[in-house]
């Protein structure tokens, strides 16, 4: 009598905690997403970054060193005229802090950050990303939304990330153990605009 063995499940396990040290347990076996509940209050940079018009929040895209990425941010946010202050202040250095602890866990030496403004739902389908790992961090407006999979681009058991909060997903090259947690951006709300930050680690091979 012949047996047919089952393929193992989808790492779909998700860690949270407040210390940024929780994103490592991102190569811990089983586990998707790693969630940094840095803050618990949403209106962290509040009024002053909700405030902000559209036109004055950074937009950035760079491939840097983690170290650099203040001075990139604070290059986006002079770029934008938003004018300095608290918030700013605050921003430039809760982006800084998000890229240096993407990066940590990955061991990159270089990592292309993003920070982009939509009003949009610019990913609307279920997803995994193209790369080893992401970062995802909405300081404005509502947070990406997540979920095990269902099918191949279908989830149950909605979550959605509060604004603040980063997370660390495994992507589409992770290696050997696939994930089976999808993620998109929210349903866009009429009149909010959007803050995100993106971190991806770039790989040695792929960066020459």
């Amino acid at each position: 009598m012949s047996s047919c063995a089952l393929p193992p499940p989808l790492p779909r396990r998700s860690n949270s905690g407040h210390d940024p040290r929780v994103l490592g347990t991102i190569a811990l076996p089983g586990v998707a997403v790693a969630l940094w509940q840095r803050f618990t209050d949403a209106a962290w940079a509040r009024p002053g970054l909700d405030a902000a018009a559209p036109e004055r929040l950074p937009r950035l895209r760079q491939t840097l060193r983690p170290q650099d990425a203040a001075a990139a941010i604070r290059g986006a946010c002079d770029a934008a005229a938003l004018a300095d202050c608290d918030h700013r202040r605050a921003l430039i250095d809760h982006v800084a802090d998000l890229t240096q602890h993407a990066a940590r866990p990955m061991g990159a030496l270089l990592v292309t950050l993003r920070v982009e403004v939509t009003d949009g739902q610019s990913c609307p389908k279920w997803h995994l990303d193209a790369v080893r790992a992401r970062l995802l961090c909405t300081l404005r407006g509502a947070g990406t939304q997540f979920g095990p999979a269902s099918g191949p681009a279908q989830v149950d058991r909605i979550q959605q990330m509060p604004t603040g909060t980063a997370a660390l997903f495994r992507g589409r090259n992770w290696g050997a153990e696939p994930t089976g947690i999808l993620h998109r951006s929210p349903p866009a709300i009429p009149g909010q605009t959007r803050l995100l930050v993106v971190v991806d680690p770039v790989d040695e091979a792929a960066s020459c």
